[in-house]
């Protein structure tokens, strides 16, 4: 071994290497960030062309995400609707008081059980007078017609495991009839079904909306470069090398155009959460409208811009086979 590899430093040129690839991945970097601000100065300066085509974008993402918003808030509130999730249990007329008392153990600890409440008979008389105005002719009466019930809330008010928690409760010892508004649960969930597919051919058709407004918008700016294309043609610039600027500027139209529809649709649900509540308190229900949330905005946010890049990058594509 001679005496130059005995000095030579274990690891120098390894050492080296990795530093020359980390200066490379810094570099890289750097010029992303070149590029992309660069894009964005580009968008600020043409503010009347950018606004146009950032509201179109919004206008596009707007609704499909105020039609998800719509269907999670159904999905929330439903619960808190009364003849949505209540079934009056009535027993029958010889069950004892030991008979209500085991039923309702055994109901409470059902899983599709939330909550229990038992209505004596002469509790259900007085609320029959109170609700009919006739308590008059409910005094007059030699014996109370009305049994003995239990209200129960059900956990969940899908309108299929309303239907097996109704079974359950009919083949209970000691139970004479169950009854509970299945019409109104058809129509919920009926409506929540349409809504979200609503929702998902909505984000389809309007994302390749969206696809073909940013693309045009690249191709305009494409069009407007094209001296400038010519020249770094011949200066030896690679394809990636000009097309990034371009698919920068769709990225932010994307990630904008997200950001804008996002602050509308807050500001109609901050329009509508008053009116929306009250007329929700006349269902017996509290429930107030919520927004998007963080992680759906964050999707939206990261969907937006992923779909800009993808019009960017179909519309460098198709044109720069013309340079």
């Amino acid at each position: 071994m001679t005496a130059t590899a005995k000095n030579r430093k274990p690891g120098s040129s390894n050492t080296r290497t990795r530093l020359s690839a980390r200066q490379r991945l810094m570099a890289g970097l750097m010029l992303h960030r070149e590029c992309a601000v660069d894009a964005l100065r580009r968008l600020w300066q043409q503010p009347a062309s950018s606004a146009m085509t950032l509201a179109v974008i919004a206008i596009a993402l707007l609704l499909p995400a105020l039609l998800y918003v719509t269907g999670k808030n159904l999905n929330q509130f439903d619960d808190n609707l009364t003849q949505a999730n209540l079934v009056t249990v009535y027993l029958q007329a010889d069950a004892t008081d030991s008979d209500v008392e085991t039923l309702q153990q055994r109901l409470a600890t059902h899983e599709q059980v939330s909550t229990t409440r038992y209505v004596s008979p002469e509790q259900a008389a007085a609320d029959f007078a109170e609700w009919s105005g006739l308590g008059d002719v409910v005094d007059s009466l030699a014996q109370n017609p009305l049994p003995a019930s239990i209200v129960i809330q059900l956990s969940d008010t899908r309108y299929e495991t309303a239907v097996q928690a109704q079974d359950m409760l009919a083949s209970q010892p000691g139970v004479d009839l169950v009854q509970m508004d299945q019409l109104w649960l058809q129509r919920l969930d009926s409506f929540l079904s349409l809504t979200q597919r609503a929702v998902i051919a909505l984000i389809v058709v309007l994302s390749l909306a969206v696809l073909f407004i940013t693309g045009n918008s690249i191709r305009t700016s494409i069009a407007s470069r094209e001296a400038e294309i010519r020249v770094m043609n011949l200066i030896g610039a690679t394809n990636g090398f000009i097309a990034r600027p371009f698919l920068y500027s769709g990225l932010w139209y994307g990630l904008l155009g997200g950001a804008l529809a996002w602050l509308l649709l807050a500001l109609l649900m901050m329009i509508l959460r008053g009116p929306a509540t009250e007329l929700l308190a006349y269902y017996g229900s509290q429930y107030q409208l919520q927004g998007l949330g963080a992680r759906a905005g964050a999707v939206l946010l990261v969907g937006s811009a992923a779909l800009g890049w993808l019009g960017a990058r179909l519309s460098v594509s198709r044109h720069f086979t013309r340079f």
